[in-house]
């Protein structure tokens, strides 16, 4: 793509100028902001009440 910085500019001036003649402005969704954890862990009771017996690893 061989265009010249220059032309992009006259673009971009030109399309300000005409948005701004019709009074529309562009919309662009606001940055994500990520939530922070609060608690560590909640102690969960054991409901169903089952007894593991583990002896090694991946192994019930």
């Amino acid at each position: 793509m061989n265009v010249s910085l220059s032309a992009i500019n006259r673009w971009v001036k030109s399309l300000r100028k005409l948005m701004k003649e019709l009074g529309i402005a562009s919309c662009q969704k606001p940055a994500h902001k990520y939530k922070r954890g609060s608690n560590e862990h909640i102690e969960i009771p054991n409901l169903i009440d089952r007894q593991f017996a583990v002896t090694a690893p991946n192994q019930v």
